[in-house]
C-alpha cells in the first residue's frame, strides 16, 4: 500500500541580486585570452602579425640594454677601419753570430765568467759576460707579403748609426767551425758609408738549395705566397759598430722604407783591433790564452 503525501510548497525566494550562474559547458576565461593570443601570433592576421614582431623587437631591445647594463653581455667593439700606412707586408729578423767568430769583453780576464767546453752554450756565456760580437753579425730578414697583391723589393742598403773605436779587451771563442753557404751580403762597416759585395760562400755548397747559390740581385716580389730571405753581413775590425738594414719598396702605388733592426735595437758588431789577450778553447776541453 503506497502511501501518498502533499508535495511541499515552494519557498518564496527573497528580492536581491541575482547569483552568477554556474560555470556550464561554454568557454572559460582562459580559453578566451588563448583564443586572442593565437590571432595574435604569427599564424595569425596580418595585423596581429605586425604587432607580435613589434612586441618582440621591443622586448629584445629592452632585455638586451638591461643585459648591457648590468655586464651580464660582453660589448664586441666594431674592428677598426684599415691604416691605410700599414706595411703591404712582414719582416720577420733572425740575429746570428758564429761562436768561432767569438766576441769582446772589456773586463779584465781574471774578472771573466769562465769559458764554456768547446760544445757549450757560447751565447748564454756572452750574455752573461757582457761580451760583444766580434768580427760579423749575420742578419737574416724574410719578407712576406700580407695578401696576394704583388710587393717590389728595390734595394738595400746598410745605415751605420752609431761608431766607436773597437772594444778594448778580452776575445774569448771556440776553435773551428762547420762549413755554410748562402746568399749574401757583405757590408763592410769600417766604410762610410758601408761598400756592400753581394755573392755567396763556396763551402757546403751541395747542402744549399739551387736558388740560395744565386747571388742577391735586385728587385725582388713578394707576396703572400711567395717569400724572400736575405742574409746581411755586418763585418768590421776597427769599429765598435750600431747598425741598420734599409729596403726599399713599392707596392699598389705607394713606395717606402722599411728598417731591419733588433726589435727597435740596431745590431751591434765590434771589431778586434783593440783585442790585447786572446782565448781559444779546444775541442778536447782545453783552453789557450795568449797575449797580442
Amino acid at each position: 500500500m503506497t502511501e501518498e503525501r502533499d508535495a511541499p510548497a515552494e519557498t518564496p525566494v527573497p528580492p536581491g541580486p541575482s547569483p552568477e550562474p554556474a560555470e556550464g559547458p561554454g568557454p572559460r576565461r582562459s580559453d578566451r585570452l588563448w583564443s586572442m593570443l593565437r590571432r595574435l601570433s604569427p599564424a595569425g592576421p596580418p595585423a596581429g602579425r605586425w604587432f607580435a614582431g613589434v612586441l618582440a623587437a621591443v622586448v629584445t631591445a629592452v632585455l638586451t640594454a638591461w643585459l648591457l647594463a648590468w655586464g651580464l653581455v660582453p660589448v664586441t667593439p666594431p674592428p677598426p677601419p684599415p691604416d691605410p700606412d700599414a706595411l703591404p707586408f712582414t719582416v720577420a729578423v733572425r740575429v746570428g753570430h758564429d761562436p768561432p767568430d767569438g766576441w769582446v769583453v772589456e773586463a779584465p780576464l781574471a774578472d771573466i765568467p769562465t769559458r764554456p767546453v768547446w760544445s757549450g752554450d757560447w751565447t748564454q756565456w756572452a750574455r752573461e759576460a757582457a761580451g760583444a760580437p766580434a768580427s760579423r753579425q749575420h742578419v737574416s730578414f724574410t719578407v712576406q707579403g700580407v695578401d696576394e697583391a704583388q710587393v717590389t723589393l728595390t734595394d738595400l742598403r746598410v745605415r751605420v748609426v752609431a761608431r766607436r773605436p773597437a772594444l778594448r779587451g778580452v776575445f774569448a771563442a771556440p776553435g773551428g767551425g762547420g762549413p755554410t753557404a748562402y746568399r749574401w751580403v757583405h757590408a763592410n762597416l769600417d766604410e762610410d758609408p758601408p761598400l756592400l759585395t753581394a755573392g755567396i760562400f763556396e763551402e757546403g755548397e751541395d747542402f744549399v738549395p739551387e736558388h740560395e747559390r744565386k747571388e742577391i740581385r735586385f728587385p725582388y716580389r713578394v707576396s703572400l705566397s711567395d717569400a724572400e730571405t736575405f742574409l746581411v753581413i755586418g763585418y768590421t775590425e776597427n769599429c765598435d759598430c750600431d747598425w741598420k738594414v734599409e729596403v726599399d719598396w713599392a707596392a699598389q702605388g705607394r713606395i717606402g722604407t722599411v728598417t731591419v733592426d733588433d726589435a727597435g735595437r740596431p745590431f751591434r758588431v765590434t771589431g778586434t783591433a783593440g783585442v790585447h789577450t786572446e782565448c781559444w778553447t779546444s775541442p778536447d776541453g782545453t783552453e789557450e790564452c795568449r797575449r797580442r
